[in-house]
């Protein structure tokens, strides 16, 4: 009904049109006409929204009169008419050409340079966009455009790189429009900058009266997640309290398993462990598939521990090695996985789960292998522990701490080997070479012993270093 409304007063306005042709006597006037009958037409078509009618009809125009003191105007709602139909390089031309003729007092100061900025943006030639916005907005040219262009400046250098700018672009807007449709975006989009660029303070500024601001935003949950985020980094303990409200407010969000592992380790920093774990459980329980999940299960280990549950820190590395076998973490949760066992006496597992931590070629290789060849010694497996103790040693840089452990733990398992002659070379080169007192006086020890039957298994001094890795931030 609207289109078949429009559609009969645009008949009207075209009877009205030919009734002036009519009237009007000689071929200079009758051309005069024809072009008064295409402005009436095309500029009607536009009030209307007929786009493409007064597209077509305002170009007929600019044909038949180009010199006529409405060509301007007509550029301009030519150019505004294939903009709306989403044809942005045919409005640019006419915006561009709409610039270089005189303009009637209908439309605003700097008006064309305002809609090649909007074209331009479309087209994604976002740096000349940005320019077109500057030099419009440099005109102070006072009208409804203003905001738009400041708005969408912003955007444009926030999308070619220009943080600062697009921060400082926004905020000028939010200073000068704060009651804008678009300020809520604004805003979360100045906020989110800010935080990227580490600016606590400043972001905190723009979010903590957001709620208050704009209650209706798209964006509420997710400002408060940020406010949360900016609380606790700029050392203000109600960040915990903001994220668990955003928690509980947004229990869907993507963000959520993010805000959890923020709080619990906010709560782990304070001491409060147990609610830490809480926070770590219950972000493996509803996204046992992000990627915040393996630190999640390696961190509720190492809390569980400090709880005083090592059953509870067992299971959640047991699911980080088996659920995620490709995470960094794996090395470090079996490494502890193992030490559990040994101090269990458990020697058995704790060699099967050392020496799956050294298949892996990590960081937390060397540990793995002394813990491997402990266990075998323990275990009466003489040959499995000097293999083991002999890869450590191969391994290390000559003379280092770690060599030197791995050159005592193969000693003791040569000795308790009856490999008497290989055992002695190895306790005489760490008395020679090792500048550890304690590991020295062991050697020196076991040397004084080679004149008496020596004992099946005499292990070295037990290693102090500690599992690598893994620690939340």
């Amino acid at each position: 009904m609207r289109r078949r409304s429009r559609l009969a007063y645009l008949l009207v306005r075209v009877a009205l049109a030919g009734l002036v042709i009519l009237a009007l006597p000689g071929s200079g006037a009758a051309a005069r006409s024809e072009a008064d009958r295409l402005w009436l037409v095309g500029a009607g078509a536009f009030d209307d929204g007929l786009y493409e009618t007064a597209y077509r009809e305002l170009g007929r125009f600019i044909q038949a009169a180009p010199t006529d003191p409405r060509r301007g105007d007509a550029a301009l709602l030519r150019g505004k008419a294939a903009f709306w139909m989403e044809r942005y390089a045919d409005a640019l031309a006419e915006f561009d050409a709409a610039e270089t003729f005189a303009l009637s007092a209908a439309a605003t100061p700097g008006e064309p340079i305002f809609w090649q900025g909007e074209a331009l943006f479309r087209l994604r030639r976002l740096e000349e966009a940005r320019d077109r916005y500057a030099r419009y907005l440099a005109l102070k040219p006072g009208t409804p455009y203003v905001p738009e262009a400041l708005y969408a400046r912003g955007l444009a250098e926030l999308e070619t790189g220009r943080a600062d700018g697009a921060i400082d672009t926004f905020r000028d807007f939010l200073r000068d429009y704060p009651n804008h449709a678009r300020a809520p975006i604004a805003a979360y989009s100045a906020a989110r900058e800010l935080i990227r660029a580490k600016r606590w303070d400043d972001a905190l500024a723009l979010l903590t009266p957001y709620a208050k601001n704009y209650p209706a935003s798209p964006y509420l949950a997710e400002t408060r997640y940020l406010l949360g985020l900016a609380q606790l980094e700029a050392g203000r303990p109600e960040g915990v309290r903001t994220l668990e409200q955003f928690i509980a407010q947004a229990p869907t969000s993507d963000l959520v398993p993010q805000a959890r592992a923020l709080a619990a380790e906010a709560h782990a920093k304070a001491g409060r462990n147990r609610e830490a774990v809480e926070q770590y459980q219950a972000l493996v329980r509803a996204a046992p598939t992000h990627a915040l999940a393996p630190q999640a299960l390696y961190r509720s280990g190492e809390l569980s521990l400090k709880l005083g549950r090592p059953t509870d820190a067992e299971a959640a590395w047991t699911t980080l090695r088996r659920d995620f076998p490709q995470s960094p973490l794996v090395g470090p949760a079996g490494l502890a996985t193992a030490r559990l066992h040994e101090q269990r006496k458990q020697w058995e597992p704790a060699l099967q789960a050392a020496q799956s931590v050294a298949d892996l070629r990590g960081e937390e290789r060397s540990d793995a292998l002394l813990l491997v060849g402990q266990s075998a010694l323990q275990l009466r497996r003489n040959p499995e522990a000097a293999q083991a103790y002999h890869a450590v040693v191969v391994e290390a840089t000559p003379g280092s701490k770690r060599y030197f452990e791995g050159l005592a733990g193969l000693a003791a398992s040569l000795d308790a080997a009856t490999d008497r002659e290989g055992a002695k070379r190895a306790y005489r080169e760490i008395v020679d070479g090792s500048q550890d007192p304690d590991l020295v006086r062991w050697a020196k020890g076991r040397l004084s012993t080679f004149e008496t039957p020596p004992p099946r298994d005499t292990p070295p001094p037990k290693s102090k270093a500690k599992p690598k890795g893994g620690g939340g931030g």
